[in-house]
């Protein structure tokens, strides 16, 4: 049964006086939206009878890793939820969890959907300074980070599942990727996930960056053309080329990571059998066939 901090009151005002080393009452807890069993909880307290708010971590797959890349990035001059309390044998609580601080803040993604210039500033500057993370700046965290996934590594995967699930489109595909590959970039750090709903603001400015459970160093062009391949009408404004130049890359890389991206989320929706948000098997197969057409013709 999933823990409920509404049926344990006492001991998460405990375990929340343990973390904070203050008095606590706890006034309310809810869900944070998250389609999945291990959603954070809310967590409305008095600390020391003044009003706060904290996010509670329970047990998942990667919380261990999420805690430690926190502690690692709080001292960065990037704003990020302090972490309370990791608890891995769940003493408290019956569960794994830690708490951090709630960014009071919101998503950055409808600003940029708008096309304000502050926000595709404000974007840009922070995948570039979350991306110029050093690793000895992350102290015994970095080493958590020894597997690095290029573009390279993403394309070899990919093509390891179409081995097993023969598509002439993701063969001719494969082909066309591996004989065109450019120069890659060496990896970079980011938090895992630069989706611009990870980036809440307020007053036009960064209030924190959320989400580090898949912390990592990673093919950086690959990592921050997400969100221009969920939301294809951020595409031609710019912010690509753009980003590419501050990071000092070559723009005329980014049709053969726009094939890469096909590819790779072809063989992920083929494997899951669902959707990737509008992108599905027939969607994608026609997406990657206008690739290699466009490819071939030099566009």
């Amino acid at each position: 049964m999933a823990f409920d901090p509404n049926a344990d009151q006492e001991g998460c005002e405990r375990y929340l006086a343990g973390c904070l080393g203050s008095r606590v009452r706890l006034v309310r807890a809810s869900l944070l939206p998250r389609s999945s069993r291990d959603a954070p909880w809310r967590l409305d307290v008095e600390l020391d009878g003044v009003p706060r708010a904290y996010v509670l971590r329970l047990e998942s797959r990667r919380i261990e890793h999420e805690y430690e890349m926190l502690r690692a990035v709080e001292s960065l001059p990037i704003p990020t939820p302090r972490a309370y309390g990791w608890d891995p044998e769940g003493r408290a609580l019956g569960v794994p969890c830690f708490v951090a601080d709630l960014v009071d803040g919101e998503s950055l993604l409808p600003h940029l959907l708008a096309g304000e210039p502050w926000a595709e500033d404000l974007y840009l500057d922070t995948v570039c300074a979350l991306q110029s993370i050093r690793r000895e700046e992350l102290g015994a965290a970095a080493a958590r980070l020894e597997r690095e996934e290029s573009a390279a590594a993403v394309l070899e995967e990919a093509r390891s599942y179409f081995a097993t699930d023969p598509q002439p489109v993701a063969e001719a595909a494969y082909d066309r990727l591996r004989n065109t590959m450019p120069p890659l970039p060496e990896s970079r750090f980011s938090n895992g996930d630069l989706w611009p709903e990870n980036l809440l603001v307020r007053d036009g400015r960064l209030a924190g960056v959320i989400d580090w459970a898949n912390a990592a160093f990673g093919d950086p062009i690959y990592e921050f053309l997400l969100l221009f391949f969920l939301r294809p009408e951020m595409r031609g404004r710019g912010l690509e080329e753009r980003y590419c130049r501050r990071m000092g890359f070559d723009p005329g890389v980014l049709p053969w990571y726009r094939g890469l991206e096909l590819f790779d989320s072809w063989h992920w929706v083929r494997l899951l059998g669902e959707p990737y948000e509008q992108h599905t098997d027939e969607t994608l197969r026609a997406d990657l066939a206008r690739w290699l057409e466009e490819s071939a013709a030099g566009k």
